[in-house]
């Protein structure tokens, strides 16, 4: 199968810095899911690929929305995220997460799991 690169597509020009995130792949129910602990965002479908795509717009829009109301540091902050200045930006650590995140923890114990990494574009705030 043909994997989807997921992509945050959102950016105003040049202002955009890019970030890895750790994505997390799983099945429930007959359906696929992309889950990304840093963000609390995920997408779903009937394949794998639906669900990256299905991610891919979820990002989107969280990405022009916190950005256009000047909340992404806010946001990212709230999330566990170390925001510096507005080009140095850390995702809180895996192992941060699984401890304070129920069902991301649900997800490790409870089933099978694919992890990877994808570099994603987020815009620059002030």
């Amino acid at each position: 199968m043909k994997q989807t690169k997921v992509s945050g597509q959102w950016d105003q020009g040049n202002n955009h810095v890019n970030v890895q995130l750790t994505l997390i792949l799983f099945e429930e129910d007959s359906k696929f899911f992309v889950y990304t602990p840093s963000l609390d965002l995920s997408g779903y479908g009937e394949s794998e690929d639906e669900a990256r795509k299905s991610f891919a717009e979820t990002l989107d829009a969280f990405l022009q929305y916190t950005a256009n109301k000047k909340t992404l540091p806010k946001v990212l902050t709230r999330l566990g995220w170390n925001v510096k200045s507005r080009k140095r930006i850390k995702s809180p650590a895996l192992v941060d997460m699984v401890n304070n995140n129920e069902y991301l923890a649900e997800i490790f114990e409870e089933k099978q799991y694919k992890k990877v990494h994808e570099t994603v574009k987020m815009p620059v705030f002030a």
